[in-house]
């Protein structure tokens, strides 16, 4: 019974769930998109955020952008996954857009930096990157403490997140934004102790080790950024059209030493 609850745990911790991609929203503008929206989902993407981006699909084509949601995360690897990514990209012919923006979830990021230093998205105009100095431990934690469960339903990916330092983006023509879950899933607080010996949280903007030109903080944890994505889309929108999120946008970290589970 105890392997059954941490089963569980971790399923609502590193979901990768049955959400299937979506390709172009339900409702397309009048006349052809120029610029497009590459959503990379990780560990956490399921059925609520499926039904949100669905939901949200008809806004992003109002704003002239087609709306592409890959699931490309794969067992194997890194590796693997970033071939299925340099895949999809190539099969909807990304390159055809004049411009193409991206949203990326935590192993979204970790996933599709390389293809950027590589250059596989030279139309790439705009990310935004979801971090959080919570749910960035998950991997890791998952890797002690539910190793063979973890691997059991989602393979080696989830130690390569954990055992692979991040790979910031370099591109100077690249804008680039953060924003930065302030709240604990979960599963973070089931194993605080754990999460807590890897150690201080670090808020500030600067200690994700990436070039950014505008941070932002909501008060949300990883599993509500995908079931409430239409909250965060009109910073991400502001962002895409102006290189900066609203005036309005949270720009003060919480305190490095907020215990977790309390709400800033």
């Amino acid at each position: 019974m105890h392997l059954v609850r941490l089963a569980a745990v971790a399923c609502c911790a590193l979901s990768l769930a049955c959400a299937h991609a979506i390709v172009r929203p339900v409702v397309t503008p009048s006349k052809p998109a120029i610029e497009a929206l590459l959503v990379l989902p990780g560990f956490g993407y399921g059925r609520a955020g499926e039904h949100e981006f669905r939901s949200l699909a008809p806004s992003i084509a109002a704003e002239g952008m087609d709306l592409y949601l890959p699931t490309f995360v794969s067992r194997a690897g890194l590796d693997e996954s970033r071939e299925r990514l340099r895949r999809f990209i190539r099969d909807n012919r990304l390159d055809r857009y004049e411009r193409v923006h991206v949203f990326a979830f935590i192993a979204g990021g970790w996933t599709f930096n390389p293809l950027v230093e590589a250059d596989a998205l030279p139309n790439l105009s705009t990310i935004v990157y979801d971090r959080s100095p919570y749910q960035e431990r998950a991997p890791a934690i998952a890797l002690e403490k539910l190793r063979f469960l973890t691997w059991l339903k989602y393979g080696s990916v989830v130690f390569e997140v954990a055992r692979t330092a991040y790979a910031p983006v370099t591109a100077p023509r690249v804008r680039v934004g953060l924003v930065v879950e302030t709240m604990p899933t979960p599963f973070i607080r089931r194993f605080a102790t754990s999460a807590g010996r890897l150690g201080p949280y670090r808020f500030e903007c600067g200690a994700f080790r990436q070039r950014h030109d505008d941070c932002t903080y909501v008060a949300m944890n990883h599993n509500e950024l995908y079931a409430h994505f239409a909250e965060v889309w009109p910073e991400v929108r502001s962002f895409i059209r102006t290189g900066h999120f609203t005036p309005a946008a949270n720009r003060r970290p919480p305190a490095a030493d907020v215990p977790v589970g309390v709400r800033q």
